[in-house]
């Protein structure tokens, strides 16, 4: 489910010892990052609610929570694969080539050989990488959005700036 200034952190998916704490499998490339969470967001019959985070750790790619007023197993087991949300506002700031998937939607994609090619209409998160979808001739240019294919990426502007593999563009031209 989506909610309109929020963005899916991960799931609850398991508990962690007896005093309610709740493991979330996060997908993220730092999880350090939400070392010093204060709130959460959790998908209840499909409202968000929000939390306070009384106690976080990390251990490698999981978050280790305790919410306020869940104090123990039972009230945590309930909370398996609920899913926890956070204010967009709060996403980490990126650098570089890092780009998070929403922040491409409607940026121009600019091809190191092919030049412009258009901008993105949307992502498709699949399991083995993102896809990217910019129309082009009445067809949909796929190509991953990887950083293997990002050269240069222009917040300011809303530019991304790609090399993608010699023919893929042909494809669709």
């Amino acid at each position: 489910m989506e909610h309109d200034g929020y963005y899916l952190l991960g799931s609850i998916y398991r508990t962690h010892g007896v005093k309610g704490n709740v493991i979330v499998r996060i997908d993220v490339d730092e999880p350090a990052a939400y070392k010093k969470l204060q709130a959460a967001f959790l998908e209840l019959d499909g409202k968000l609610h929000p939390y306070k985070v009384t106690a976080t750790s990390i251990l490698n790619d999981q978050l280790i929570l305790h919410l306020e007023g869940v104090e123990d197993m039972d009230e945590a087991e309930k909370l398996i694969r609920v899913p926890i949300f956070l204010p967009m506002k709060d996403l980490p700031k990126l650098k570089g080539k890092k780009i998070y998937l929403h922040e491409a939607v409607g940026m121009l994609v600019i091809d190191a050989v092919e030049g412009e090619l258009g901008r993105i209409e949307k992502i498709y998160d699949l399991p083995e990488q993102p896809m990217a979808s910019v129309p082009l001739n009445g067809k949909e240019l796929l190509f991953p959005i990887i950083a293997a294919f990002i050269e240069r990426v222009d917040r300011e502007n809303k530019v991304l700036y790609v090399n993608l593999p010699e023919g893929l563009v042909g494809i669709y031209r």
